[in-house]
């Protein structure tokens, strides 16, 4: 897979809220803000690692054993999109005891114990095992059994990959993802990741998509399953249009197979055209 140099990217400028937060960690209005800071992790370059096996191996997966007797402690990876994802999902978020306070820290709090997972970086995981295939998205158009995680040979170039976020692209699809929060989010007893991913085409400027998802029950081996959470499609500067369950899917097939597939093929078309053209004219 193909990599430039590593670099975080730097954090997007946010604009106050009215809500009385201390100062470092004041939330922009959520219709504004999150549109933002969704389309500045798009648009990042830098480099990352060499990434060369995707691990995509099947090992059993037993039912995982709680690790906390009691509740499972949050850790709050990035405050203002824990609180925009809150304030997006409340009854989901009041299901899972999840309670985000004015400051953007999080409850139920406590101290971690040694036997929880928790991976140096994330990015590095979501780059190696993410089962691009276990949740709806544009990327089941581009992915098949054989070709499942980001590490794919030949297909993915990642752009940028830190403790807590992976930028990666194709020809076809922009993928940013950030793993905001952890927690158990289903309720066994088990860290899950809450993780945005915002995607783009190049084949059509004109919207972009923010999949909120959880990865359930990750663990040291094997492939990750993500769950898809809500949808939401930007278009223009306006207020984005969610979308949950099977209004999601059919959407994002739909969009595919009457976009985003036929103008991919338009553009592989085009570019063998071209290399056509310049081989004629090398002769």
């Amino acid at each position: 897979m193909p990599v430039h140099s590593t670099a975080r990217p730097a954090p997007p400028t946010r604009r106050p809220a009215t809500a009385a937060l201390p100062r470092r960690f004041r939330a922009p209005a959520l219709l504004r803000g999150l549109p933002v800071l969704l389309a500045a992790a798009l648009l990042l370059t830098a480099c990352a690692p060499r990434i060369t096996d995707d691990g995509a191996k099947d090992y059993p997966s037993p039912q995982p054993e709680r690790i906390y007797p009691g509740a499972t402690p949050v850790r709050v990876l990035d405050r203002f999109l824990l609180t925009s994802f809150a304030q997006r999902h409340p009854d989901a978020a009041q299901r899972a005891g999840l309670v985000v306070l004015p400051d953007g820290r999080a409850e139920p709090s406590g101290d971690l114990v040694p036997q929880d997972y928790q991976p140096e970086s994330c990015g590095l995981e979501l780059a190696l095992r993410l089962n691009l295939r276990s949740f709806p998205s544009l990327l089941l158009g581009f992915t098949d059994d054989s070709r499942r995680t980001f590490a794919s040979p030949k297909q993915w170039t990642v752009n940028a990959l830190d403790r807590t976020s992976l930028h990666v692209s194709s020809p076809d699809l922009m993928n940013s993802l950030v793993v905001f929060a952890t927690m158990d989010w289903n309720g066994n007893g088990v860290r899950d990741w809450l993780v945005l991913l915002t995607q783009k085409t190049p084949h059509d400027e004109g919207f972009y998509l923010g999949y909120w998802l959880v990865v359930e029950d990750p663990a040291p081996k094997g492939l990750l399953q993500a769950r898809l959470l809500s949808l939401d499609e930007y278009r223009g500067i306006g207020a984005p249009v969610t979308r949950t369950g099977e209004e999601a899917r059919a959407f994002l097939d739909k969009l595919l197979r009457e976009q985003v597939l036929p103008a991919s093929q338009e553009a592989a078309r085009k570019a063998a055209d071209e290399a056509t053209i310049r081989a004629i004219l090398k002769k």
